[in-house]
């Protein structure tokens, strides 16, 4: 999959997901679509679009169906892949904790503050109010949310939670 339809996909997981994708963003991906020359009907319409356009976000989904893009099957679906995706990011050490933890929080709102969750969540909380003069070291914080995570993907996935 080329960069630009990659990122076409991941608009539409996070479109889907319910997270804040503007018109903007999608006329910019539209674009760049083009230059490296992903081949849809409607792109050329989205390109054009001016970035604050009204009707970006119906022409991206034309161009989405048309590329034959796969989805989740629905919205939870879609949040459960886009925290595999943000934990798995950080346990291969792609991003730290720190940069984990807003989008973490994002989702687990988004998916109903699941118990499964639980014990990230203090962490990540723990690591989100640390300062220097707390007896628990940052390090011992960051690692006890590696290998929380580390749980929760080793799992069935997404999690059952009950």
């Amino acid at each position: 999959m080329s960069s630009a339809r990659g990122e076409l996909a991941a608009l539409a997981v996070d479109r889907l997901a319910g997270r804040a994708v503007y018109s903007g963003d999608l006329v910019d991906a539209g674009h760049r679509a083009l230059v490296e020359g992903v081949d849809s009907p409607s792109l050329p319409e989205l390109a054009g679009l001016g970035r604050d356009d009204a009707d970006a976000p119906d022409v991206f989904a034309r161009v989405v169906h048309e590329l034959g893009i796969e989805l989740p099957a629905d919205a939870t679906a879609a949040r459960w892949q886009l925290l595999g995706e943000s934990l798995g990011a950080m346990v291969r050490g792609e991003a730290t904790p720190a940069k984990t933890s807003r989008p973490f929080s994002e989702f687990d709102r988004l998916l109903g503050r699941p118990g499964v969750l639980r014990e990230l969540v203090r962490w990540f909380a723990m690591l989100d109010s640390w300062i220097p003069t707390d007896l628990t070291p940052v390090s011992f914080c960051e690692q006890q949310i590696l290998e929380q995570a580390r749980l929760v993907l080793a799992g069935p996935w997404p999690p059952v939670t009950r």
